[in-house]
């Protein structure tokens, strides 16, 4: 799921099962909701061969290592291409749904205070500095440690660094980047070169480091983020690490709010309620008054409820990570007014990503409105269900599930040696995960028995003491 852009409000962390869930709650409501279940990730810079030009789509397939073959357009590569050239290239878009993965030559390396762009020779410096003296002091630092051209992206972030801070992280993204070129100068096979930091991690930093509060539920995830905030000489009196009984999602109402976003029917604060429902070639979203001030002027009240949903649509579109062609079916307003209001609020509520990733296009003939939004990952519902059978749990949703649920269980005075009891398909899937046994080793003190039990659902399970 998309992350992007820098974010206020309370951060929570999932990080106990195999998945990592991060939640954004705003004013005590869930905002925004990422799972992060490993792999590759979008700056992932690889060694790669060509394995076929497509002259018809101004592109070449390349061969990578562990992910399915990537498409390099000719304009994203600097010279010529042909069949079994090997490439350095890197990932800009992840494969999901239909989507095939994207690849770009034109190589930036991305590190918390700086961005490395090999060749690219210009050295930037963040706008929000505007002191002359300042700006010419730090364009000379960089200068000074630019070596073969490179270009150099200075981060707000690192602003407020000490200098030696400043050479270290550029000597860290130069040394994957030479790592990168000895790979080309002896290719072997197709290989990951360089894991990069995941935009969910990022995004996680960037909120750390703004003193936003962030709670954290996972030993291994706590430890990571406090020694982040002490390598850069932050205090960690906003990173809080989560205890008690009850896992933080059940303690914080997250779990409710996921459950009800995945739900069609969402009631309006004031009455009415609208009905989402995503299909393959867009999403239509309906709007109801559903007997709301029935003896009220018609109009008034449709503008009024209309007005509700707009910022409602707005934001479970954001939660539920909508993207492609939206299609509102509002309340009928007799007046152009009413209808200006509406479009006003869509377009105040989704601020910022009118900038690129949303493209208005407003009310049709027939009194629909309409817009779309940048697909950018999978959706919610794509995301924890399944697709053939969109009501149930997909077969890593409901491993994760039953991970939590046992440790909810260990957390209450559970411990010891156990059998645990699972549907004959997730006992496969859980001998086959090592890392899984393990965290259920932390949890009882002991790895329990995993037993097979086929009146089991995939998302159920039963603990017996041994």
């Amino acid at each position: 799921m998309s992350v992007g852009g820098n974010h206020t409000g309370r951060l929570l962390i999932d990080a106990v099962a195999l998945e990592r869930r991060v939640a954004l709650v705003d004013n005590d409501r869930l905002s925004r909701l990422w799972i992060d279940r490993g792999g590759p990730a979008r700056f992932d810079l690889h060694l790669g061969r060509v394995s076929k030009i497509m002259p018809e789509m101004a592109a070449a397939m390349v061969a990578l290592d562990g992910i399915s073959d990537g498409l390099l357009p000719f304009d994203r590569y600097s010279g010529p291409l042909h069949e079994g050239q090997w490439v350095l290239v890197q990932v800009s878009r992840l494969g999901f749904e239909d989507k095939g993965v994207k690849l770009t030559g034109r190589i930036a390396i991305e590190g918390v205070g700086m961005i490395l762009r090999p060749g690219g020779k210009q050295i930037e410096l963040p706008r929000k500095l505007k002191d002359p003296e300042q700006r010419a002091e730090l364009a000379g630092m960089l200068k000074s440690l630019q070596v073969d051209g490179d270009g150099i992206m200075l981060r707000s972030t690192a602003l407020d660094w000490e200098r030696d801070a400043i050479a270290g992280e550029y000597r860290l993204l130069r040394a994957q980047w030479q790592k990168a070129t000895a790979a080309l100068a002896s290719p072997a096979k197709p290989a990951l070169v360089c894991k990069a930091q995941s935009e969910l991690d990022q995004m996680i930093e960037r909120h750390l480091m703004s003193d936003n509060e962030c709670i954290v539920d996972g030993t291994d995830q706590f430890v990571q983020l406090r020694g982040v905030l002490k390598a850069r000489g932050k205090p960690d009196d906003h990173l809080v690490r989560h205890t008690g009984t009850r896992l933080l999602f059940d303690d914080q109402d997250v779990e409710e709010a996921i459950s009800e976003a995945l739900q069609t029917r969402v009631e309006l604060a004031g009455g009415g309620w609208i009905a989402i429902e995503p299909a393959t070639a867009l999403c239509a979203i309906d709007v109801n008054a559903g007997g709301t001030d029935a003896g009220r002027d018609s109009d008034s009240r449709a503008i009024e409820v209309n007005l509700r949903a707009a910022i409602e649509i707005v934001h479970q579109i954001r939660l539920r990570n909508i993207g492609g062609l939206v299609v509102i079916d509002p309340l009928r307003m007799q007046t152009r007014n009413g209808r200006d209001k509406f479009d006003d609020a869509i377009r105040t509520a989704f601020g910022a990503e009118l900038d690129g990733a949303v493209q208005i296009g407003g009310f049709t003939r027939l009194g629909l409105y309409e817009f779309s939004r940048q697909r950018a990952g999978e959706s919610l519902v794509a995301r924890i269900l399944r697709k053939q059978t969109p009501h149930m749990l997909s077969q890593e949703s409901a491993l994760n599930s039953i991970l939590r649920a046992v440790i909810a269980e260990c957390r209450s005075g559970r411990a010891g040696a156990m059998a645990l009891y699972v549907a004959p398909g997730m006992a496969e899937r859980l001998a086959e995960r090592i890392d899984a046994v393990q965290i259920l080793a932390n949890a009882f003190g002991v790895a329990p028995d995993i037993m097979a039990d086929q009146n089991l659902d995939d998302d159920a399970y039963r603990l017996e003491k041994k």
